[in-house]
């Protein structure tokens, strides 16, 4: 865990997935051919600004990272951002990369998402035609503290055969505006539901304050911590089948303090959406009703 949240190897570039006709960025190491790749898709009313020390991470850790920057307005389109979210993988598993000489392996890309961006991720994860973009043949797909957006979302979950990663807080599995609960019970290839203690979806988002003079990105230390790891380490394994980081996909491995959450339990006690809404307290607890491991 330690390891993977500090900088990897690479010397990261970045520049505008413009050049394409497409607002956003993209991270790439310095060099390397045939490296993975994965989509990011960003929450409701951000864009890719709000995940610039994430998105570095993980071309440190040599993932290219697409993050295209549409669907920010009001009324975004989960269909519409997963088109997005297909259309920048598209581009940066066959376009060479930097002076020409970065290239993807196009059988070792994925989709990572946050909040909206997350179910907009699982979408284009999907066998459907989605926006008009047919599927991508995809090994790995992350939804990080996912948000629930249209009834189109589960029926796609359901033909994912990708494997998953879904992380969360333990507080906000199945609430008005968090669905990891549903979403791993939806989704139709092995998934891992953990939760992460202390953690918050508002605390992955990145903010300009002085303090970023000084190289802090304005993000929760513990919640940015937490996911740097977890989403590095499963990429690698999955993206690239190193087995030292095999971990990170197994639901009994030990990993950190988080918990892994059985999605297919629900708490005693748990309120529903309009009850919770209100302000309504959880009744009393007898036990636990969840079947959760302690992972390192």
């Amino acid at each position: 865990m330690k390891t993977l949240a500090r900088r990897g190897p690479h010397r990261v570039l970045s520049g505008s997935l413009g050049i394409v006709g497409m607002d956003g960025r993209v991270f790439a190491p310095s060099e390397g051919t045939h490296l993975p790749a994965v989509a990011f898709g960003h929450h409701w009313l951000t864009g890719s600004s709000r995940y610039r020390d994430l998105l570095y991470h993980l071309a440190s850790w040599g993932i290219v990272v697409a993050a295209p920057d549409g669907q920010r307005g009001l009324m975004p389109s989960d269909v519409g951002f997963a088109g997005e979210l297909r259309s920048a993988l598209s581009v940066v598993s066959h376009a060479p990369l930097g002076d020409g000489g970065i290239t993807v392996d196009p059988r070792r890309v994925g989709y990572v998402g946050h909040g909206f961006g997350a179910s907009a991720a699982v979408i284009a994860a999907s066998s459907d035609v989605v926006a008009g973009q047919p599927p991508i043949e995809t090994k790995a797909v992350v939804a990080l503290f996912p948000a629930p957006t249209t009834p189109v979302l589960e029926p796609a979950a359901a033909t994912v055969t990708a494997p998953g990663l879904i992380l969360a807080s333990p507080t906000a599995l199945d609430t008005v505006d968090a669905n990891a609960r549903p979403l791993a019970r939806a989704y139709g290839g092995d998934v891992v539901l953990r939760t992460l203690l202390g953690a918050s979806s508002r605390g992955l988002l990145e903010r300009r304050t002085p303090k970023s003079l000084v190289g802090i990105n304005g993000a929760d230390k513990l919640t940015h911590t937490q996911v740097r790891a977890l989403l590095t380490g499963f990429l690698l394994h999955s993206l690239t089948l190193d087995t030292d980081y095999a971990g990170f996909a197994d639901p009994a491995a030990v990993i950190g303090k988080t918990l892994v959450a059985d999605p297919e339990v629900t708490p005693e006690g748990e309120l529903d959406h309009v009850s919770a809404l209100l302000g309504a307290k959880p009744r009393k607890r007898r036990g636990k009703a969840t079947a959760e491991i302690p992972v390192p």
